[in-house]
């Protein structure tokens, strides 16, 4: 059986496993991110990868790493993470070396395509894009068959794509209007704060709000609770997700947008399903499906193991 080693590295978290090509899950670690320093980094993913290994590690085909953050393929290194303090990390030449592996680097959600594209949603597509709306938004693209890379290897930044021209909210990355600081889940609750200036109800949730501040599932429980402020705050973010998705569709022209990441995967009645009647009223290019993911959060962990396989159709 050909095994590969996954990696999967968000802002909090890092996740390694052992698996086969057929998305089979064999061993799992799962470790909060040690961002103390670029050597700690680096120890902790290779402890990870010896671990998830184990026995099986010399028969290991290969190592895939899925990163949030800005990358420099050329060079295998992540430049800056906005979630965490994690920069400048050169990540495959270190690990190949301690590791005598070969080392794919690639961003986590387009790892979460790869899944999507060979065992998940978008399987028979040749055009999917996939789209992570966790703590921040993410995504990867899919287009003729092939991945979508650009230059250094970030040209599905679509979390960072202007969807308010007035920036009134400061992404994580220091950028203002971007998509990620309105609608992700460390963006709704500054969103929710933006919309309370210009509201005139009370409501538990603006009590809430006011007196000890909230994150973004309080938003969600008071909306399905009936609370006014909340369904607000809803309807306000699907609105910029339709904007964004139609953005989406009217530039890589997909068969299916398939929506991952722990916000939309809990609250899919609020981010997901509202979409695809919006794209048509918003789109230039006819609609894409939308679904969510069939793979859950385990998207990009799958990726980065499914990366090492070099007869996988679709190649980073």
């Amino acid at each position: 059986m050909e095994l590969g080693i996954g990696v999967d590295v968000g802002g909090t978290w890092v996740r390694a496993a052992l698996g086969d090509r057929n998305g089979k899950i064999l061993r799992k670690e799962s470790k909060f991110v040690n961002a103390r320093g670029n050597e700690l980094f680096l120890g902790q993913l290779e402890e990870m990868i010896r671990q998830v290994g184990g026995e099986d590690l010399p028969q290991v085909t290969g190592i895939g790493i899925g990163l949030a953050g800005r990358l420099d393929l050329g060079k295998g290194k992540l430049v800056f993470s906005p979630h965490s303090s994690l920069r400048d990390i050169e990540v495959c030449e270190p690990l190949e070396r301690r590791l005598g592996k070969s080392v794919t680097l690639l961003n986590d959600n387009v790892a979460a395509a790869l899944a999507e594209s060979v065992i998940g949603g978008g399987v028979g597509q040749r055009n999917l894009v996939y789209v992570g709306i966790g703590t921040g938004i993410g995504g990867g693209a899919i287009i003729d068959g092939r991945i979508l890379l650009g230059k250094d290897g970030n040209a599905h930044e679509m979390g960072h794509m202007t969807i308010d021209p007035e920036g009134k909210l400061e992404c994580a990355c220091g950028g203002r209007g971007h998509w990620e600081a309105y609608t992700s889940g460390s963006g709704l609750p500054n969103f929710a704060k933006l919309l309370a200036q210009e509201y005139r109800e009370r409501t538990l949730l603006l009590d809430q709000l006011k007196d000890r501040g909230i994150v973004a599932k309080d938003i969600f429980t008071a909306a399905r609770l009936g609370d006014e402020f909340a369904a607000l705050v809803v309807e306000e973010s699907a609105k910029l997700n339709a904007i964004a998705f139609a953005n989406l569709t009217n530039l890589y022209d997909p068969s299916v947008i398939i929506v991952g990441g722990s916000v939309a995967i809990n609250n899919k009645e609020f981010v997901v399903d509202p979409m695809e009647d919006r794209l048509a009223k918003l789109s230039f290019n006819s609609p894409p499906k939308v679904k969510i993911t069939p793979l859950g959060e385990e998207s990009s962990l799958l990726g980065a193991i499914l990366s090492n396989f070099s007869d996988i159709h679709i190649r980073v």
